[in-house]
């Protein structure tokens, strides 16, 4: 009789457990359905051999949902067609290895679910593409380039050119996460390799457009410590990644609610102090080491070099982010509010070839809006493209209040460097919507044309929302999709775009 007791509770044990994981199933098919079927729902596939893609697909996912983004997660080959259609945004992490190929759980997702759609079947779908590749072999990143032509043939757009991962390169790795910060509409994140910063002093901050009704924006100068620039310390498209710091009356207001004044507020300069209540709770038993290690450094912040090194500071173009009526954000807020000149800036650069020069003086289609025109203006300075013909189209608000760097467009019409310009304000339209950019570009189609013939390459720089798909589509109408896919391909369409 014990013998059949002891069975008998086995057995009720096993079918208890066997109903819970049917439950648990069912919930998790509901959930899943629920999220393939939400326009706020971010898909997310990953091709990987050896596991980082994988890796990085689920740092990927945490940074997303930490921002209140559902999300979902696959290899390559579990999408399928209806995945697709029903997304709104398809994030790609994809490694390329041997001469090429495709890792194994993401060989069958060209021939098999693209190959379901035709031509622009997928305009609705936004990509992010993040490619891990090693540069000494040929094909770098190829399989992530096949992977862009493909979708583009589809129509589908892109949020960004790909970014390129060369052996797990730490800082290609947190541009990929400023970009996830830009999709979730929330930037407040903690780096997953925080950066090695230098020293720099401000030496000069000087608002632009104090008359604008749009948003402060500030030219600031930089000069490393100690005092010395380089020839070669950074080339046109570079990108200054920046420590912001938190400004005396946040540490200030952080200390009277931890209850506390005993920790250096020079500690507390660089982390991130903001917290609900209940986080804030569970630091105050902490010792001030233990409180120290347990505050996240605050994320980094990245902007387009907008100077050459021959000029001897390191110029950035900062559009000021007001969150309240007593908050800013916080890289802009510390650049152009609370650091003050001569403090010191932590700062690192980052090699962006994608957007470098080109190494000829071919000729150079500049475009770009707002602040963007700091990362078309170092290409323009660029003294090995003294020779070189630059044509720019720019587009702002009004032209007596946001006309950057007026007079040094003025002085390169002058001496050449610039052979013409474009511009165009939305706020001075007389009659009509409001035009940007985009609407300076289909007048000179046959113009472009000619320039692209005779060996042009296009750089974008700007918004990454509403500017950057515009341009794209109007240049596709321009010169043909398959032409832009070719211009692209051979690094003559590229863009800095955010």
């Amino acid at each position: 009789m014990r013998y059949l007791a002891a069975s008998l509770l086995i057995l009720s044990y096993l079918l208890f457990c066997w109903l819970c994981w049917r439950n648990y199933r069912r919930k998790h098919r509901i959930s899943t359905s629920q999220n393939i079927n939400s326009s706020d729902s971010i898909l997310i596939g990953y091709a990987s051999q050896t596991g980082n893609a994988e890796r990085i697909a689920r740092k990927t996912k945490e940074q997303l949902t930490q921002a209140g983004k559902m999300v979902q997660v696959f290899t390559l080959n579990q999408i399928t067609p209806a995945h697709l259609t029903q997304a709104s945004t398809l994030l790609l992490i994809v490694s390329t290895y041997g001469e090429g190929e495709a890792p194994d759980n993401g060989n069958r997702f060209i021939a098999r679910t693209l190959a379901a759609f035709g031509q622009q079947a997928l305009q609705h779908l936004q990509i992010g593409l993040l490619g891990l590749g090693d540069s000494s072999y040929q094909h770098f990143c190829g399989f992530a380039h096949q992977l862009h032509n493909e979708l583009h043939n589809c129509g589908a757009r892109f949020l960004t050119d790909i970014i390129e991962v060369d052996g797990l390169d730490e800082s290609a790795l947190r541009h990929w996460q400023y970009y996830l910060g830009q999709i979730s509409g929330s930037t407040r994140f903690s780096d997953w390799n925080q950066p090695v910063y230098s020293d720099w002093k401000l030496i000069q901050r000087e608002c632009l457009n104090p008359a604008s009704h749009g948003a402060p924006a500030f030219l600031l100068k930089l000069q490393p410590v100690p005092a010395g620039i380089p020839a070669n310390y950074w080339h046109a498209g570079d990108i200054a990644e920046i420590g912001p710091g938190n400004s005396p009356a946040a540490i200030q207001h952080f200390l009277v609610r931890l209850g506390r004044v005993t920790i250096p507020t020079n500690i507390l300069a660089t982390r991130d102090l903001v917290m609900s209540e209940e986080k804030l709770s569970a630091l105050k038993n902490l010792d001030d080491a233990a409180l120290i290690s347990a505050l996240p450094e605050l994320p980094h912040r990245e902007y387009s070099i907008a100077s050459a090194p021959a000029e001897g500071s390191l110029d950035l173009l900062v559009r000021q982010v007001r969150i309240n009526e007593h908050q800013f954000g916080i890289g802009s807020g510390w650049l152009t509010v609370h650091a003050a000149i001569n403090n010191l800036i932590r700062l690192r650069i980052r090699t962006n070839a994608h957007f470098h020069s080109p190494a000829t003086e071919r000729p150079l289609i500049l475009i770009g809006n707002g602040t963007g025109i700091a990362g078309l203006r170092a290409h323009i300075v660029n003294p090995s493209r003294a020779n070189a013909k630059h044509w720019l189209f720019f587009g702002e608000r009004s032209a007596f209040a946001d006309d950057f760097f007026h007079a040094d467009i003025q002085h390169w019409l002058h001496t050449g460097l610039l052979t013409r310009v474009d511009k165009i304000f939305s706020r001075d339209a007389q009659i009509g919507a409001p035009r940007y950019v985009q609407d300076l570009l289909t007048p000179n189609a046959s113009e472009i044309q000619r320039w692209v013939a005779e060996g042009a390459a296009i750089y974008v720089c700007g918004s990454l929302k509403g500017m950057a798909q515009a341009v794209d589509e109007t240049l596709a109408q321009i010169l043909g999709a398959n032409q832009l896919e070719i211009l692209a391909d051979e690094r003559r369409y590229c863009r800095d775009v955010y």
